[in-house]
């Protein structure tokens, strides 16, 4: 059988979708990649509040649903919170942390992130820096950062690990710890879309994952809300509105344990 497996187009995604096909092809089955253009991917102009909470995902339902593609791969933070999203299959997690990556000799005034969760936490960091929205994918974000339209940019250290980027000449990181920016929600995680999924499916990382987004829900927040979670060597840990709080995860009753105290 042939894996129709679908995917936005950028850099990113094909990597990731690389991850599934890899997986896929090991379980002998044969794979033909599909590359979907979403809302978020065509309008790089307004903020993505303005855009709808589904705006990486809303074009792969109906091609899910007509048959036109078997399997959809998706950067897990970027499913809407609500419960409708909870069907899929996890992959596989890279690094969690957060990366500021900096032009080498600038100092940091300007910095350059549409997530109102870095905001919050770098602003600690860097009390005097002005937070500057950006838009696009890596490859364009990092050429606005080259261009001195920002002096660093917030990223998730997954895409720079699984796009082999590094420091450079140019440009340097910092890596921020967990304590210094806690990550969205399924930060560094796959998603995976469609039945299919279940082949190659993290069972462990899936659970993971619905907790996290549990606990994202259980927060009133949704994937572009300045919230963050994490649950990490059996700890459940949560920021909301400068407020931070930590607990041993014992179950679901830690979810809202957690919730009750970032309220």
């Amino acid at each position: 059988m042939k894996i129709k497996i679908g995917t936005r187009g950028s850099r990113l995604a094909l990597a990731q979708t690389a991850l599934a096909v890899r997986a896929l092809e090991q379980r002998g089955f044969r794979c033909e990649i599909v590359t979907v253009s979403t809302r978020g991917d065509r309008d790089l102009t307004r903020p993505m509040r303005e855009l709808g909470k589904d705006l990486f995902v809303d074009a792969f339902a109906p091609l899910l649903k007509s048959g036109a593609i078997h399997l959809a791969v998706h950067s897990c933070k970027d499913l809407p919170a609500g419960e409708e999203y909870d069907d899929f299959a996890a992959l596989c997690r890279a690094d969690v942390r957060d990366v500021l990556i900096f032009r080498r000799g600038a100092e940091i005034s300007r910095i350059g992130t549409g997530s109102a969760r870095r905001q919050t936490q770098l602003s600690r960091l860097y009390p005097q820096a002005e937070f500057l929205p950006v838009r696009g994918n890596l490859d364009t974000r990092l050429r606005k950062l080259l261009a001195a339209e920002y002096d660093a940019l917030a990223l998730a250290k997954a895409g720079l690990d699984r796009l082999g980027i590094k420091e450079t000449e140019e440009f340097g990181l910092r890596v921020l710890s967990t304590e210094e920016c806690l990550p969205a929600p399924c930060q560094g995680i796959i998603a995976l879309q469609g039945e299919i999924g279940r082949e190659i499916e993290d069972e462990k990382l899936t659970e993971t994952a619905l907790v996290e987004r549990r606990l994202q829900r259980a927060l009133g927040a949704d994937c572009a809300s300045g919230v963050g979670c994490l649950l990490e060597g059996g700890e459940l840990s949560a920021c909301k509105g400068g407020k931070r709080a930590s607990l041993p995860y014992t179950g679901e009753e830690s979810v809202f344990r957690l919730a009750e105290v970032l309220r």
